[in-house]
């Protein structure tokens, strides 16, 4: 679906006429909360390299989360992105109570040309809502109003009520809890003929199931996920689309119960799109439920779509894609693939057009993109097979991460550092061919700077460097590196302050550590 410029269709329809509503299930309490890691393996700057081989560090992993949820919030709200402005904007509509007071009036009118043209209205203030209108939503009977046309016999009315619970659960979470009980009849929708209804209620789900575990428990319980896999059974691709944006929000969470997806016989459908679909939009939507699927803490999962040949299917989207945010599921997928034992490291790179286009996507402009394919390499390097290290070598990573790696902003210069460290820990083989009179500099930055982490890279290459290069401690000497040594004494971070002392007493004097001591004291 484009979620940009989704509209309804409009067709013949009916009065609409009042029936029981479907049961509400309430989910059953799930089991206590497991903390979800990051999937996202690099080494950390270490004692040793079999350390450093076997330590994966998740210091950025609260950025990532946030990043991620920003993702898929911006995501949920595309269909109407152009009724949106800025948070501290102030709202498109002005309604006042006069208005709602009309809307509601016609809402309730007995001319259905009424009926249609408010809920009309409705869904469109719905996109950015004034105070007026979130009265109406929360504290007035605007959703039970809604609930009768879902439970009518008029398709476009249920349409257009089906339009509105999809812009009210795209609010805030007062809005979708209001919305709770329209969850049976949308899920109705799901398996009915009509497909504009089927593709509009999965729509809503989607938005519902992107809120937290509470609306996604609540989604579950009232079983959604067998009638939204088998959605993807359709010829329409529109609703293949939303399906998936459906289902990538249902398998978020660590208690996402991805059992039940692949019982449902997910993978099936996931694979014959890979195979058969060539457009962008499709394979991004699958590549998102991939990601959520494929960062399960279980590998068993990871195991399961490898063996079904998922890799190669993922590999040849890779290059024919552009560099801008729709290929970011995909890479982020083969991310978490990486993130798993060596052997699915092996997998990746076997495949021919895997490193190739890897080296062309860290060169994106389009900055998410090339941020987490760089956190895909620093995954691959952290492999501890040799062979993985000479492939990346001879396809030419190593002047472009060293040049990212010195020449852009520190959040993505990290990024890259990562990945030149790992290949430095597997050794001096891999540590001598490494461009140093070009990498030092940037690394006595990330030593000068204040960030804990980008200190802690710094001092981890220099130890590398005075260990494993011949004429480490003299080019250490010639850039001025003793006094960013200096520098970390003032850290707070112990750690930080006995690494970078260790050094100094170790290679450049012994009465380095009395020096500083003398100075503090001064101070």
């Amino acid at each position: 679906m484009d979620f940009t410029n989704a509209n309804c269709n409009n067709g013949e329809i009916f009065m609409f006429q009042s029936s029981s509503p479907p049961k509400l299930v309430q989910p059953t309490p799930p089991p206590p909360s497991v903390i979800h890691k990051a999937k996202y393996k690099r080494n950390s700057i270490s004692k040793n390299p079999e350390e450093a081989r076997q330590k994966r560090i998740e210091l950025d992993a609260q950025v990532r989360r946030k990043h991620r949820e920003q993702l898929i919030t911006a995501k949920r709200i595309k269909h109407n992105l152009d009724a949106y402005k800025d948070d501290d904007a102030e709202s498109e509509f002005d309604l006042t109570h006069h208005d709602i007071e009309k809307l509601k009036s016609g809402l309730n009118d007995s001319d259905r040309d009424s009926r249609l043209s408010s809920l009309k209205d409705l869904s469109t203030y719905l996109a950015d809502p004034p105070d007026t209108l979130k009265h109406f939503v929360i504290n007035d009977n605007c959703i039970d109003i809604l609930i009768k046309f879902l439970s009518g016999a008029d398709p476009e009315e249920q349409l257009q009520a089906t339009w509105c619970i999809t812009n009210i659960v795209a609010g805030p979470k007062e809005f979708c809890q209001k919305a709770f009980t329209a969850i049976p009849h949308l899920i109705t929708f799901l398996r009915g003929g009509n497909i504009s209804l089927q593709d509009q209620a999965a729509w809503a789900i989607g938005n519902l199931a992107a809120e937290g575990p509470e609306c996604r428990d609540l989604l579950r319980s009232n079983g959604v996920l067998i009638p939204l896999i088998e959605l993807l059974n359709s010829k329409n691709v529109s609703i293949v689309q939303t399906t998936c944006f459906a289902l990538s929000n249902l398998a978020r969470g660590p208690n996402a119960n991805l059992d039940e997806f692949f019982s449902a016989g997910i993978t099936q459908y996931l694979l014959f799109y890979l195979r058969t679909d060539e457009m962008d939009e499709v394979v991004s939507e699958i590549s998102w439920v991939l990601t959520y699927m494929t960062s399960s803490e279980d590998d068993k999962y990871i195991q399961i779509l490898l063996k079904e040949g998922i890799v190669p299917l993922l590999v040849k989207h890779l290059r024919p894609f552009n560099h801008g945010p729709l290929a970011l599921p995909l890479i982020r997928t083969f991310g978490n693939i990486a993130s798993g034992p060596d052997e699915n490291t092996d997998i990746l790179i076997q495949q021919p057009d895997f490193l190739p286009a890897m080296l062309e996507y860290i060169q994106s402009d389009c900055r998410p993109v090339k941020k987490e394919s760089l956190r895909v390499m620093a995954n691959i390097t952290a492999s501890r097979r040799p062979e993985v290290l000479i492939k990346v070598f001879n396809a030419g990573f190593i002047p472009i991460l060293s040049s990212i790696a010195t020449h852009t902003n520190f959040d993505i210069r990290k990024e890259a550092a990562y990945s030149l460290l790992n290949i430095a820990s597997h050794g001096e083989e891999y540590m001598r061919p490494l461009p140093h009179q070009d990498l030092l500099p940037g690394f006595l930055e990330f030593i000068r700077s204040q960030d804990i982490d980008l200190i802690r890279l710094g001092l981890g290459y220099v130890e590398l460097l005075l260990t494993q290069v011949q004429n480490g401690q003299q080019l250490l000497e010639q850039m001025q590196g003793i006094d960013a040594l200096e520098s970390v004494t003032s850290q707070e971070d112990p750690s930080l302050r006995d690494t970078s002392t260790r050094l100094m007493d170790k290679y450049f004097g012994e009465d380095f550590n009395s020096n500083i001591n003398e100075i503090q004291s001064t101070e």
